[in-house]
């Protein structure tokens, strides 16, 4: 008989295939707004009162601004003046649906977000600064606020494009990057380092717990800090599938500690997607990040043991620092094979691309990510706890160290990406070639761990 666990944990599955099932039979997830009033005034000028209802979108040329009426509206404008969350804006301009760009579904992209219609450089009139006035507007505004003095200080602490990394990198913000940078990214297979991913939560939340450890937090306090942390940092940073997803199976996992409870990882990724989405059913189709962020956790879970044989290899005149630094060579590279394989086929398909270089790229880079978060942070509190007056002194001081680990993040990006066969091509991919590949993958994957259990049957004592 089954657990209630497990009927949980296939309640959840058969969740996961019906949406997807639905989403790629019909047109339903991305035309399911279609109907709202705001259609009937595309290609029209219309004059309006909405509120910034997300945090503003910069880059070098444009800010990005999202009205809610409540029915959302997508505004491109000018960098000035500056518009931020929580204000209240009168609109005019010229409403459109969003336009149909070659080899991108936009239109799909932005309906995940519930986003429908668009407006270039309207005519803006700021009605009333941002405000507190209910809870939403009370865990937001001043988070986005403390976000925007953190800016401030890279900006004024760091060169670019280092400080347009250390933005991407800590906060979420990719749009300051130059497009021939993350196309150098794209190309090494780096691209996960500049979108808020399981990397940064893991990263982040180890130190969280080293610092709760350092001051001898008691057990629950250190859960419950950790727990805030993984709740708000994917917040503060965008909201971005794979950060909800890390997220999530983090609490899930504190959550199973807490209770002493064992939680297997699968179980933990099946209960987060299912949960995303039941609030957001368009992420299964329209998402590239939530697909892209699944398919290498289940790289990782399913794949990563398998290449456990390789640490079965080392010579035995290994031992000490030789030995602990092979075995994280070899975790690197086996966890990004992992996710390399298991992402494969979607990157194929969106991008015509594959990265040759990404596993000496990410063996050669990985291990930057502790000390530059440390580099980033110290300088950050340090801060806080001196005058203003001397901080743009001290700022390019305090920030140094970060500065040489971004410099040599971007040197070897660009580098790696120069190699004429860092990126394979592949320009006729399909869908049903992606099933099928998959369907051989999983075959492989149940017949090696058939064997690896049959092995361990074999030796076990009688």
């Amino acid at each position: 008989m089954l657990s209630k666990s497990r009927i949980f944990f296939y309640f959840n599955l058969t969740l996961i295939g019906l949406i997807f099932i639905v989403g790629f039979k019909s047109n339903s997830f991305s035309k399911q707004k279609l109907a709202s009033d705001l259609l009937a005034y595309h290609g029209q000028k219309i004059t309006f009162q909405g509120r910034v209802c997300e945090e503003a979108e910069v880059d070098y040329k444009t800010r990005r601004l999202i009205v809610c009426l409540p029915d959302k509206i997508l505004i491109t404008t000018n960098l000035y003046p500056q518009y931020n969350y929580g204000d209240v804006l009168e609109i005019t301009g010229q409403l459109e649906a969003p336009p149909i760009l070659e080899n991108f579904d936009y239109q799909r992209y932005l309906g995940k977000s519930n986003i429908y219609s668009v407006m270039y450089y309207p005519k803006l009139k700021l009605i009333k600064k941002a405000s507190i006035n209910n809870w939403s507007q009370f865990l937001f505004f001043p988070l986005f606020k403390f976000k925007q003095k953190i800016k401030i200080i890279f900006e004024r602490s760091l060169e670019e494009p280092e400080a347009g990394l250390a933005k991407a990198i800590f906060l979420g913000e990719k749009r300051q990057i130059l497009a021939a940078d993350q196309e150098a990214f794209a190309r090494t297979g780096l691209s996960h380092l500049i979108a808020i991913s399981g990397t940064h939560l893991v990263v982040l939340s180890a130190l969280i717990v080293k610092l709760t450890l350092f001051f001898r937090f008691p057990r629950r306090l250190a859960l419950l800090v950790n727990s805030i942390f993984l709740i708000i940092y994917p917040i503060f940073t965008g909201l971005s599938a794979s950060a909800v997803r890390a997220g999530l199976m983090g609490l899930l996992v504190l959550l199973a500690f807490y209770e002493g409870r064992l939680i297997t990882s699968i179980r933990a990724v099946v209960f987060s997607a299912a949960l995303m989405l039941i609030f957001n059913p368009q992420l299964l189709r329209a998402d590239l990040g939530f697909q892209l962020s699944y398919l290498a956790v289940l790289g990782i879970i399913y794949l990563y043991p398998l290449f456990s044989a390789i640490k079965k290899i080392y010579p035995k005149y290994l031992n000490g620092f030789l030995l602990t630094f092979f075995k994280n060579l070899t975790d690197v590279l086996s966890i990004t094979l992992a996710c390399q394989i298991t992402t494969m086929p979607i990157m194929l398909i969106n991008f015509k691309q594959v990265s040759l270089i990404s596993p000496l790229a990410n063996i050669l880079v990985i291990w930057t990510f502790p000390f530059l978060f440390i580099a980033l942070i110290a300088p950050l509190i340090l801060i806080s706890l001196i005058p203003g007056a001397i901080f743009p002194l001290l700022g390019p001081w305090l920030f140094a160290p970060a500065y040489f680990l971004l410099f040599y993040i971007f040197s070897l990006a660009r580098y790696l990406a120069a190699f004429p066969w860092a990126v394979k091509i592949v320009e006729d991919f399909n869908w049903f070639e992606a099933f099928i590949y998959y369907l051989l993958l999983s075959l492989i994957i149940f017949l090696f761990q058939r064997k690896i259990k049959q092995g361990s049957q074999t030796k076990a004592p009688p």
